[in-house]
C-alpha cells in the first residue's frame, strides 16, 4: 500500500543516505537526532526492512535502502531545484511577461519603460505583442497577455482595472515643399485645405481627430489614409500631403531638420495612453513587480 507520510521522513532518509550520518542529517535540517532517527524507524517499520547498517564509518544504506534511495534522490533533486527556481521567480530574477501594446502605447511610452526595467531585470523574458485595441482587450480577457497598454477612451472594458499612465499629443507634420508654413501660425481652416494623411478610420486616433476638427466646424476628409501612424511620415517626408501623428512619431525627423512642426492656431487636445489589468488576484508576482516600476518611476 502507498506510504501515507510527512515529506520530512523522506528528507531525514534522503539526508542520512546522503552523509552517512544521522547527527549531520539533524544539523542540515535543523532538526534533533531523535527526530531524524523516528523518521528513519517510520520508514522502516512500513516498508518492514532495513534500510540503514550502523558501522564504524557511519549509515551505510542497506540493499533495499540504495533502492528506495536511488528514487528518493531523483525526487529531492526535482524539488531542490524547484525551490531554487520559485526564489528567483519570488525575487524577480527570472520570470516571463506577455504584454499586449497599440502602435502609439508602444513607441510613446513601453519601449523606453522596457528599456529601463531591463537593466535591472536582464533575465526575464520580455514578449510584447503589438495589435489594435479590441484585439489587445480580447487577449488580456482570454489570458495570452498579462498587461495591455493602448490610448483611452477603451469602450466596454467595465471588467478590466485602467490605469492612466502618460499623456501625449498629436501634432501637425509637414515636408520641404510647405516651407511657406514654417515660422507662422496656421489657421485651422487653412488645415482643412491643404492635402492630409491620417490614421484610417475605425481607429481611436481617427475617432479623436474626426471629432475635433467636427469641433471646429470642418469635416476631416484626408487626401491619404494610412493603417498606422508610422505609415503618416513618409508621405509628409515626399511632400505629398501634412501630417498629423503623437509626436514621438515624428521627433526623430523633426530633430533632423527632414520634416517640421506646423504652430496652428489651435493645438489639438491631448489624448492619454493607458494600462489594463485583470483583478489584482489574478497577477502574478512578476506582473505586480513591473506595474509598480511603472507607477514609481
Amino acid at each position: 500500500m502507498p506510504l501515507e507520510l510527512n515529506l520530512e521522513y523522506y528528507r531525514a532518509f534522503y539526508y542520512v543516505g546522503r552523509l552517512n550520518s544521522i547527527s549531520k542529517a539533524a544539523d542540515t535540517l535543523f532538526l534533533s537526532q531523535p527526530a531524524v532517527t523516528q523518521s528513519i524507524k517510520k520508514l522502516e517499520n512500513h516498508f518492514e526492512c532495513k534500510l540503514f547498517s550502523r558501522t564504524a564509518k557511519g549509515m551505510i544504506l542497506t540493499n533495499e535502502g540504495e533502492i528506495l534511495f536511488s528514487h528518493v534522490t531523483k525526487a529531492m533533486e526535482e524539488l531542490m531545484t524547484g525551490e531554487k527556481e520559485l526564489n528567483r521567480m519570488i525575487k524577480f530574477e527570472i520570470g516571463k511577461l506577455e504584454i499586449g501594446a497599440t502602435e502609439t502605447a508602444l513607441y510613446h511610452y513601453l519601449i523606453p519603460k522596457i528599456e529601463a526595467f531591463r537593466r535591472s531585470h536582464s533575465d526575464i523574458y520580455m514578449n510584447v505583442v503589438g495589435s489594435s485595441t479590441p484585439e489587445i482587450i480580447h487577449m488580456l480577457r482570454n489570458g495570452n497577455v498579462d498587461l495591455a497598454f493602448a490610448v483611452s477612451p477603451i469602450p466596454d472594458a467595465e471588467d478590466l482595472i485602467i490605469t492612466k499612465v502618460s499623456d501625449f499629443r498629436d501634432i501637425l507634420i509637414a515636408g520641404s515643399a510647405y516651407n511657406n508654413l514654417q515660422n507662422r501660425i496656421v489657421s485651422i481652416n487653412e488645415v482643412s485645405e491643404l492635402p492630409l494623411v491620417t490614421v484610417e478610420k475605425g481607429t481611436s486616433a481617427r475617432e479623436h481627430l474626426d471629432l475635433w476638427f467636427e469641433e471646429q466646424g470642418i469635416l476631416l476628409d484626408p487626401e491619404y489614409s494610412v493603417r498606422t501612424s508610422t505609415t503618416v511620415l513618409p508621405f509628409v517626408e515626399r511632400n505629398l500631403a501634412i501630417g498629423i501623428v503623437p509626436s514621438m512619431f515624428a521627433l526623430e525627423l523633426i530633430q533632423q531638420g527632414r520634416i517640421f512642426q506646423l504652430n496652428v492656431e489651435k493645438v489639438i487636445p491631448p489624448r492619454s495612453i493607458v494600462m489594463m489589468s485583470k483583478s489584482d488576484s489574478k497577477m502574478s508576482l512578476l506582473c505586480k513587480h513591473f506595474i509598480s516600476y511603472l507607477i514609481d518611476c
